[in-house]
This record gives structure tokens, C-alpha cells and sequence, in this order.
């Protein structure tokens, strides 16, 4: 392992695209770690992670970010477009990620955040993601193409595209030497060489619960649900965590819940399963179901879950 001062590369790569376009997925084949948590389910992601890679070439700091749509003011669907939108301060690259499925006209909230936010000098990666499960095609051509060509219009020039497969690897590496020989030399953003994340143990913890209700619950529901961590107590042997399980109305409680608690039993088992095995330790899993009637539309409860919307006025 190189210095983290001396000869070693360094940059941030902002990672984006619509929803359920494979960016977590991809996150994670990259750092070898379920640092995103990734379900079927579109908007998984809420909130911008940092996912830390450093080897023999230098440090990559990526941020994974929550798809990008059309969002309605003054709610939660705003502040995670609000999310992707920061990622765009700065970024010394930007990978691209598009669904074969997509189309142009899907992709216009995304060229749109593009055109707010980003420098027109950042080199951008267009990634037509899935290539394991969808082959090029005219009509995928003609999607890539398209988006390049609304770009250049908007003065990007530093375009590239490449077809890549997140869950498989496929035209991974290839991307990561790309990306290597693209960013500037300079010391590492963290200098501990094995840290994978900017975010606390709490974080991850409540984001394994979280994906449980994804893959558990119905469609809908787990949108309505947000996980808070009341106990984290690490000198309890084994490690003991407890966490509320949000939602916005009675009638979600009881589905949660459960048949004589059923449900939550079965999320509590598979969460507990996947923490233990981030950890590499056993633990103790306490959860309990609360409502907090229409959080996702409330400022101040929103705030409470760590979930602070854009300033008044302010646009993203």
C-alpha cells in the first residue's frame, strides 16, 4: 500500500442515475463490501453514502446516491433528490448509470440535475448498466446516444460510455482504470487505509433493518416505514441494539406486526442475520413498531430521523 501522502492518486466519484438503476449494486461490487444496502425495490437509497476505496493506485472516495426523479416540494421524495443533487458539488468524476430498460424521456430529471448542478468539466462516465441481463441493442444504443447528445448540448464534452454489468462485474475493472488515470494526484480524504465509510456502525445497522422491510413487507409499505436506533450498547456482551420501526399510520403497525407478531419476528430474524454478519459478532436485536403519523411530509419529523429537507426556496 502506497503513502497517503506521497505519489498516490485521489478524487471523489459521484455515482448517479434513476431509480433502481443499479448504483448501490455497483457501489458494492467495487469496495467488495455490502456497504449500500440493495433490494429489488426501487428507492431503496435515502440518503448519500460515501464508500471509501484505497489500494496500490490511491484513494476513490464514491458517493452513492438515491435515484433521481420528479420530486413534489416540501417532502421526503424532496430532500433525496436533494441528496443527489449535493453529490454533484465537486465531484472529479461522474459515473452515469442507465437502466436498458429506460427511456430518453425518463432520463430528462436526471439530465436536468446535471445541468443545475454539475461542472461542465467533469468527466462523465455513461454507464448502460445490466449488461449481464439485457444485450446492446439499437433501441440501447440509441438511449446512450441520446443521452450524449443532450449533454453535449449542454456543454458536457468529457463524455464516455461503456456497457457494465454491477452485480456481475462485467466491464468493471476496465471502468476503475478509467477512472484511476482520470483523477489527480494527491493525499488520501481518509487516512485511515481500512475505513470503507464515512457513516457510524448506528447508521449501517439501521439501514440492515431497513432493507429487511423492503424484502419482507409489501410493495408500498416499507416507502412509509423509516428505522431509529434507541439503544446501541456496545460494552453488552453480546452487543445490544435496539431500534423503532416508524410508520405513518395505525392500520401500517399492525402489518408490520404482524398476526400475533409473525412479521416482525421474520424481519427481526433476517436483519439480525445480515448485522451479525457485518459485524462479525453476535448480537442482541430488540425491535418495536411506533407511529408517527405522516413523517414523510413533516419538516420537523423528518429532521428528528436525520432527514433534513433543502432550504426554504432553495432548489435542487
Amino acid at each position: 500500500m502506497k503513502s497517503s501522502t506521497q505519489g498516490t492518486k485521489s478524487g471523489l466519484v459521484a455515482i448517479i442515475g434513476r431509480p433502481n438503476a443499479g448504483k448501490s449494486t455497483l457501489l458494492n461490487r467495487v469496495l467488495g463490501s455490502q456497504v449500500s444496502i440493495v433490494t429489488p425495490k426501487a428507492q431503496t437509497t435515502r440518503e448519500r453514502v460515501l464508500g471509501i476505496l484505497t489500494d496500490e493506485h490511491g484513494q476513490i472516495v464514491f458517493v452513492d446516491t438515491p435515484g433521481i426523479h420528479k420530486a413534489r416540494t416540501g417532502g421526503f421524495n424532496e430532500f433525496m433528490v436533494g441528496e443527489a443533487g449535493e453529490a454533484l458539488d465537486g465531484p472529479n468524476r461522474i459515473w452515469y448509470l442507465v437502466d436498458p430498460d429506460s427511456k430518453l424521456e425518463h432520463e430528462q430529471a436526471v439530465i436536468a440535475i446535471l445541468e443545475k448542478k454539475a461542472d461542465r468539466r467533469t468527466p462523465i462516465s455513461i454507464l448502460l448498466n445490466k449488461s449481464d441481463v439485457r444485450s446492446q441493442s439499437q433501441k440501447t444504443n440509441e438511449l446512450v446516444s441520446g443521452v450524449c447528445d443532450k449533454l453535449t448540448g449542454l456543454g458536457f464534452s468529457a463524455l464516455e460510455s461503456a456497457q457494465i454489468s454491477g452485480r456481475r462485474g462485467q466491464g468493471v475493472d476496465q471502468l476503475l482504470q478509467t477512472t484511476w488515470a482520470s483523477l489527480p494526484d494527491g493525499p488520501f480524504l481518509f487516512p485511515d487505509e481500512d475505513q470503507l465509510s464515512d457513516r457510524p456502525m448506528r447508521f449501517f445497522v439501521a439501514e440492515k433493518i431497513r432493507e429487511q422491510l423492503f424484502m419482507k413487507l409489501g410493495d408500498e409499505l416499507p416507502y412509509s416505514c423509516a428505522v431509529e436506533i434507541s439503544k446501541f450498547d456496545e460494552e453488552a456482551k453480546p452487543l445490544r441494539i435496539e431500534a423503532v420501526i416508524h410508520v405513518e399510520r395505525d392500520s401500517q403497525k399492525g402489518m408490520v406486526i404482524g398476526a400475533g407478531g409473525k412479521k416482525i419476528k421474520e424481519i427481526g430474524s433476517a436483519a439480525r442475520a445480515t448485522i451479525e454478519e457485518f459485524v462479525g459478532a453476535p448480537i442482541f436485536l430488540g425491535l418495536q413498531v411506533a407511529v408517527m403519523k405522516d413523517w414523510s411530509k413533516n419538516a420537523e419529523m423528518l429532521k428528528r430521523l436525520g432527514y433534513h429537507l433543502p432550504e426554504k426556496g432553495r432548489t435542487q
